[in-house]
């Protein structure tokens, strides 16, 4: 917390649109330490994440089940006490033994042709008991035109994601620095009951055999986050404690109850409720940035995992049933800050919240004692409530026991208070409240201050709650995203086939190691690329052009920049080799690697007479796996998408478990487009032995002779079409 803090608080209030003069991005300044209103972001292209079922294109799934639990297990799950103070349980991880590795999944999800010539798949899987589903998809290798469906067997409606989503999701993972199986896996979209059908179309073109996914787990639900009546499963609705008052029955807080939304999140199979608030930016610029607690919300891995519930309230004060406009959001989150000081998880939603959803107003403002206050949450799940008070105490509060997650606070004040005291004079908290606003009033506005930590209260007055304090995460970080000054993020996305760094004009970009950066409203940004001596710039994406080493950007929104450098690699022609031991093709582009092989030194390749010319602006990937465990071979791509998963796995599979490794780039091509080469190029074609379905070495055949693929295609292997342009 920066020492100044009490002499830059100040009690200005922020309206929409004032007009401020631009303060330094490197610290907030006083005057924009303040307090920014309420915003609802007009109608936009609402686009729910459920879209209708083709099911006249669904194949009939492969069926399984893993088993009713046991009476011990339900017990030892179902029955466990929540603790104030973490987020509420409502599902726990079930093994999928049928699914549990990538050659299982392979030999259980079946593919049949689509009428645009595509494939298409789907398993289905029922955990008994369950009152929903999220399945855990570990993902080793998936092309990103791929689309996955998530849905129940005869409902009419299902959740569609895209391959690129997907990857994008498991990337935010990486880049956060986690390379555990949790950050490879994608949970999917909470599904109702106990049976969820995964559905996976590929375009033509496509080979299922890219697809390299394991569904190890799942997520079993005995707790819905939605309203279910029947059988065993718990209705959400009229869960929470009786002395809870319904949000409906107070309209002056509607607007924060369109702000504030229940959210499920897995945490290493376990599925969690908490609450959480949508705040607006001091510009009103609509980017969903969305406060929890960091207690619930803790890495970027959880992050991805979240899915949202709005307007999760009743029609009409204490009407009990739930509204209609009820409406879900599914893609996760970035996790922007996360700080267990002040218990603050503040991240931007990756899709846009529903139309008529409120950005909350907040106050930098440290609150004055006695302060009237109220907080919107989801207890227990249930609807809507509004608990309010007064502001008794700060508080310092510290963790007592990491696994369980308990704490404990003592009486402290202003400057070194982390958290505000509540007592209630109407409503309580409960398990599932974790993280939601705390609002304070002033001139009938209200202004987000803090979120849920926890606490004890009880609907017989006793007891109170500790809230993360919003003034001290403000000065620590959050003014960077909130502050009143416009600003905008630009992204330097650098691809890696070759080395080089992009800098900009303005301080804030050095990427290598800083590629992200905010610039204020207007900016022009120049940015220039370096090479180092054995790559070449090879030109700009995005928001640039061209192949200049220098461009300007201009920020008047949030832009994305991608600067691709190539290694200079010799001219020269590919070799095709095989060897009759193993059944295995070969090519190199280095004049001294060929006349090494020729030499017999390595065992018995042979020329097989075919080779194409290197040449052109993308770099090829080369692979090895090894002598053992394997694969003993190389493999070749010129797909950057695909090289990156490779290097990836890589980074992520022990040395003692095969995989492919990457050795460098090895000759210049040029990409096909559709399926089809450029005039003046030669398309190149590569065939896969099927080797992991046939349990051996993995191997390909790369050659521009189509005589030369239809003869090991006839042999069982499988075409997988142009992947290459060579030069002429």
């Amino acid at each position: 917390m920066p020492s100044n803090l009490n002499s830059r608080v100040t009690a200005v209030l922020w309206l929409l649109l004032t007009i401020i003069s631009i303060p330094s991005l490197a610290q907030p300044s006083e005057s924009i330490t303040g307090r920014v209103e309420s915003f609802t972001q007009p109608a936009n292209d609402d686009v729910s994440p459920l879209k209708p079922r083709r099911a006249n294109i669904s194949p009939s799934p492969h069926s399984i089940s893993i088993g009713a639990l046991s009476k011990e297990k339900k017990s030892t799950e179902i029955d466990a006490d929540w603790l104030p103070g973490t987020p509420r349980k409502i599902g726990f991880s079930r093994e999928i033994s049928q699914l549990k590795n990538i050659a299982d999944t392979t030999t259980q999800l079946t593919w049949q042709n689509t009428t645009q010539g595509g494939k298409i798949g789907a398993i289905s899987i029922n955990s008994p008991q369950a009152t929903g589903i999220r399945l855990g998809i570990l993902v080793h290798r998936l092309p990103v035109s791929a689309t996955f469906r998530f849905y129940s067997q005869g409902t009419e409606v299902a959740y569609e994601v895209s391959g690129k989503e997907i990857m994008e999701s498991i990337q935010r993972n990486i880049d956060a620095g986690d390379n555990s199986d949790a950050a490879h896996t994608y949970w999917s979209p909470h599904i109702e009951g106990e049976e969820i059908t995964l559905e996976i179309e590929l375009p033509a073109s496509i080979n299922p055999n890219t697809v390299e996914i394991a569904i190890p787990s799942l997520s079993h639900f005995f707790f819905s986050p939605l309203l279910t009546v029947s059988g065993e499963k718990t209705s959400k609705i009229g869960q929470a404690a009786s002395c809870q008052a319904d949000v409906s029955c107070f309209s002056e807080w509607s607007p924060e109850s369109k702000a504030t939304a229940k959210i499920t999140f897995v945490d290493s199979g376990t599925s969690y409720i908490c609450t959480g608030t949508l705040l607006n930016d001091a510009s009103s610029s609509g980017t969903p940035y969305f406060l929890s607690a960091n207690h619930c919300i803790t890495t970027q891995t959880i992050a991805s995992t979240l899915q949202t519930f709005w307007f999760y309230r009743s029609t009409a004060c204490n009407s009990g049933s739930l509204n209609s406009g009820f409406q879900t959001r599914i893609g996760g989150a970035t996790l922007l800050y996360g700080n267990q000081t002040t218990d603050t998880s503040f991240m931007q939603l990756n899709n846009q919240p529903p139309a008529g959803a409120v950005y909350a107003g907040w106050s930098s403002v440290t609150p004055e004692l006695n302060t009237y206050v109220a907080s919107i949450h989801h207890p227990q799940g249930d609807l809507q409530k509004l608990s309010s008070g007064r502001f008794q105490s700060f508080q310092d509060c510290t963790a007592t026991d990491p696994i369980t997650d308990t704490y404990q606070c003592t009486f402290a004040n202003k400057d070194n208070g982390k958290f505000l005291n509540v007592v209630y004079t109407s409503g309580i908290t409960e398990g599932g409240s974790s993280g939601a606003g705390l609002f304070e009033t002033i001139n009938n506005a209200h202004y987000l201050i803090g979120q849920l930590r926890g606490g004890n209260p009880s609907c017989f007055g006793s007891g109170s709650d500790e809230y993360g304090r919003f003034d001290i995460a403000y000065s620590a970080a959050l003014y960077q995203w909130l502050q009143a000054v416009p600003t905008f993020l630009l992204t330097i996305n650098k691809l890696n086939n070759g080395n080089g760094t992009v800098m900009s004009s303005l301080n804030g970009i050095n990427c290598g190691t800083k590629c992200s950066a905010p610039f204020i409203q207007g900016a022009n940004v120049i940015l220039t690329a370096t090479p180092v001596s054995d790559s070449i710039f090879s030109g700009w994406g995005g928001a640039c052009s061209g192949t200049s080493t220098t461009c300007t950007v201009t920020m008047n929104s949030p832009k994305s920049v991608t600067a691709t450098f190539s290694p200079i690699l010799p001219a020269g022609t590919i070799v095709e080799y095989y060897n009759p031991d193993l059944d295995h093709y070969f090519i190199t582009a280095g004049s001294d690697e060929q006349t090494f092989v020729d030499s017999g030194v390595v065992g018995r390749w042979q020329r097989t007479g075919t080779t194409f010319m290197s040449g052109g602006n993308v770099p090829v990937c080369r692979f090895y796996g090894s002598v053992s465990p394997g694969p003993n071979s190389h493999f070749y791509t010129a797909d950057a998408d695909e090289c990156t998963q490779l290097k990836q796995l890589q980074a992520t599979t022990p040395a003692t478990q095969k995989r492919w490794n990457f050795e460098g780039f090895d000759f210049l091509t040029t990409l096909p487009l559709n399926g089809t080469c450029p005039i003046n190029t030669t398309p190149i074609y590569r065939a896969y032995n099927n080797g992991f379905s046939k349990s051996i070495d993995s191997n390909h055949r790369i050659t521009d002779n189509q005589a030369a693929i239809q003869e090991v295609v006839a042999r069982g292997w499988i075409n997988e079409g142009v992947v290459m342009c060579a030069a002429h």
